[in-house]
């Protein structure tokens, strides 16, 4: 008993130390992407991804004009990624693409799902 109480208290706390809060990155999830809406990272950075979802998702960041400057591959649930960006002063839009059929043949669309969010990057 005193064994497997140890390992779930381990359990638990390598889970919350692999987990990140949005302000740290961006949190997937199904219809949602939580994090920070302004930024003061203009320039190169890396931002943690992560997916909290039961689907994959992917991140990704375009200009105004719908110019892709970043992206990540597909980010499988519960698993995280890091995207490197180099950002100007602006406002981007960041989106999930992903489009995917059910097994009755119904499309869903992430990004019309409301899987997007507008995010502006201010000097330092």
């Amino acid at each position: 008993m005193r064994s497997r109480l140890l390992a779930l208290t381990l359990l638990m706390i390598i889970a919350c130390a692999t987990q990140s809060s949005p302000g740290d990155g961006y949190a997937l999830s199904e219809w949602a992407i939580d994090g920070p809406e302004r930024l003061t990272v203009a320039g190169a950075s890396a931002i943690n991804v992560e997916n909290a979802g039961e689907w994959g998702h992917t991140l990704i960041v375009t200009t105004d004009s719908g110019e892709v400057v970043g992206a990540t591959g597909l980010v499988d649930a519960g698993t995280a990624a890091t995207l490197e960006l180099d950002l100007v002063a602006g406002t981007y839009t960041f989106s999930c693409r992903i489009v995917a059929e059910d097994d009755e043949g119904n499309l869903s669309d992430h990004y019309e799902k409301g899987m997007y969010r507008t995010v502006v990057v201010a000097d330092g």
